[in-house]
């Protein structure tokens, strides 16, 4: 006898959240949404996706709920007493969250869960809305064996790569320390191209050399084609970034390091924030632009959005 799909919860309509909920109807999943500030849901609905109008009822409808937020107080908001998912003992469950948020946070949740009777586990991924759709997510997991077990499947139906990091919070440590890195090669990034302008370079062909070179990575090659365009419209924002490297300080300062480099790149993307906060985090380049006297690529906004 087959054994039945799993019923999915999809908690978070941001990007992410969007096409995670798109990515699991398309395979197939019965899937619920919602989202805690009202936004248009009407083409997860056209695709067959239930809407949910409480989250005390997502329980009823789903066998897994995946949280896909922006924050630790979203977070906190989305599973705690008196009114989240791990309010009340359920059977029989798993939460996935695949935020990026505190191992503070998280703790608090993993004690909710036990006492809810809820597995859970920690994914956070590496990739943007486009990679997930595709198929070529990368997930980094953390949790009880047996959640893990029990997850493996449907984690597997969502992204390429799977890679099981630790029974308890290891997950976070590493996706944190993974966007530190996105930061600072972003930065470095920005100064090589404002340099290479500067000497009456093209931009597409230095950034074809760069890529081809020792300094190559994916990421490189992946981030020149929205350069080359001057396109920056967000796989993942200024905002965003800069509040995952406040967390990563805070895990540093909790552990008594200094961590120079991060703490210099985290001030840079806290000033770029300022003007491009729900742009793509690229827009290191037109903030140092700005801060040489150069027409940036993109204008700052005049309207900065609150930093998360």
């Amino acid at each position: 006898m087959t054994k039945p799909r799993p019923r999915i919860a999809v908690l978070g309509m941001g990007n992410m959240g969007r096409a995670l909920a798109a990515r699991l109807l398309e395979r197939g999943f019965q899937v619920s949404v919602w989202n805690r500030t009202p936004r248009s849901l009407a083409a997860l609905a056209e695709a067959g996706a239930h809407e949910l109008q409480s989250i005390a009822s997502v329980w009823d409808v789903a066998d897994i709920a995946i949280a896909f937020v922006a924050n630790d107080e979203a977070l906190r908001e989305v599973t705690l007493p008196p009114r989240g998912i791990l309010s009340a003992p359920v059977k029989d469950r798993l939460f996935i969250d695949m935020s990026t948020v505190s191992p503070t946070v998280s703790r608090e949740i993993a004690r909710a869960a036990a006492e809810s009777g809820v597995d859970y586990l920690r994914s956070p991924v590496s990739g943007n809305p486009s990679v997930l759709t595709s198929g070529n997510l990368t997930m980094i997991v953390s949790g009880p064996t047996r959640a893990f077990e029990r997850g493996r499947e449907l984690l597997g139906e969502i992204g390429s790569t799977v890679l099981f990091v630790g029974e308890e919070e290891e997950a976070r440590f590493v996706k944190l320390a993974i966007n530190a890195g996105l930061a600072i090669t972003t930065q470095l990034l920005a100064e090589l191209v404002l340099l290479a302008e500067r000497y009456g370079l093209d931009r597409a062909t230095f950034l074809d050399v760069l890529g081809s070179s020792v300094l190559g990575s994916p990421f490189i090659k992946y981030k020149t084609r929205g350069l080359v365009e001057r396109d920056y419209a967000a796989t993942f924002t200024t905002a965003l970034l800069a509040k995952d490297l406040r967390l990563a300080l805070s895990l540093a300062a909790d552990a008594d390091l200094t961590l120079p480099v991060v703490e210099l790149v985290s001030s840079l993307v806290e000033s770029a924030a300022e003007g491009y906060a729900d742009a793509d985090f690229a827009a290191l380049l037109p903030n140092l632009q700005r801060a040489h006297g150069h027409a940036p690529d993109l204008p700052p906004s005049d309207e900065t959005a609150p930093l998360v």
